[in-house]
């Protein structure tokens, strides 16, 4: 009886290790990286999101200098937005402040600024791990 269920454990431990290698890819992390640009010109301010709606996983990066971002992410299908900075508002009376997009930041149209609306995607892999977005009017 006891080898037998010792030939059951080692037998259940290999299936689970195999089963863990195969799925490697999804549970692998990978630098992303790129650029977004407003018809050519590098978009410095604001925040790129990526969401994963079949994971629940939902990652951001600040735009830097250049229009650069870089933020780590599991290998999947992404929708991606990307919103302005948001700046916090004075309250009035009994309303506490706000967030809104900076109105001064002009190129992120707003169509961008929701997953929904973006068009925009990506599809993170183990070979696939730079993106860049040029935004149009």
């Amino acid at each position: 009886m006891r080898a037998r269920t010792s030939s059951l454990l080692l037998t259940f431990s290999i299936s689970f290790v195999l089963a863990a290698c195969n799925s490697g890819d999804k549970l692998a992390r990978y630098r992303v990286t790129g650029k977004v640009t407003y018809q050519g010109q590098p978009v410095e301010q604001g925040e790129i999101t990526f969401e994963d709606p079949t994971a629940g996983q939902v990652n951001s990066s600040p735009l830097r200098s250049g229009g650069g971002y870089s933020l780590e992410l599991p290998a999947g299908d992404y929708r991606v937005s990307i919103a302005p900075p948001l700046i916090e508002t004075k309250g009035t009376g009994d309303s506490p402040p706000d967030k809104i997009p900076d109105p001064a930041v002009k190129n992120i149209p707003k169509k961008y600024w929701r997953q929904e609306s973006s068009g925009l995607a990506a599809q993170v892999a183990k070979d696939k791990k730079a993106f860049d977005f040029d935004l149009k009017p």
